[in-house]
């Protein structure tokens, strides 16, 4: 069986359903960045992916509103790493460049950053979370999330590869 080159867990921060991820701040050299934040929620909504993107600015939404300490595992690999949908609620692969070494993980409405150590690269990132049904039947704390991350050699749009049924009733 396959195994990450490298794996960290952390406890990230859910705020407002969301939680950003990033290894530039698109509002740190650009006054009007901070429209990146809206534009990766609107791309979340009107994607259906419920994962938005936006100048660098992953928009992660969840089923929980509030989480101050959701279990967070981010692993680098070789290459893409197998497929395991079945243990995940929601899953969508994306494009994410880490090009100081640093993957920055943000609560919506300016929670302080929480920062991960991994290696500069291109990457092409695949976001799993779970622990869904439990968290809109009110139960806290029940979520749980994942980064795996592979280096990529070309640009590719974002992909679904597994939708949580309950996005329909939310």
């Amino acid at each position: 069986m396959s195994q990450p080159a490298t794996s960290t867990d952390l406890e990230v921060e859910i705020n407002y359903s969301q939680v950003y991820i990033y290894s530039v701040a698109p509002w740190e050299n650009d006054p009007n960045g901070h429209n990146a934040v809206v534009d990766a929620l609107n791309d979340a909504h009107e994607s259906g992916r419920h994962v938005g993107l936006a100048s660098g600015l992953v928009d992660v939404l969840t089923p929980a509103e509030w989480n101050f300490a959701a279990p967070m595992r981010v692993e680098t690999w070789e290459a893409e790493p197998p497929a395991d949908f079945d243990n995940w609620d929601h899953v969508v692969d994306v494009d994410l460049d880490i090009p100081n070494g640093k993957l920055i993980f943000e609560g919506s409405g300016g929670r302080p950053p929480i920062p991960c150590d991994v290696p500069p690269g291109r990457y092409r990132a695949r976001l799993a979370g779970r622990g869904y049904d439990l968290t809109k039947a009110g139960t806290e704390g029940m979520d749980a999330y994942r980064v795996q991350l592979w280096p990529r050699t070309s640009d590719d749009a974002p992909s679904l590869r597994k939708s949580w049924s309950g996005w329909d009733t939310q």
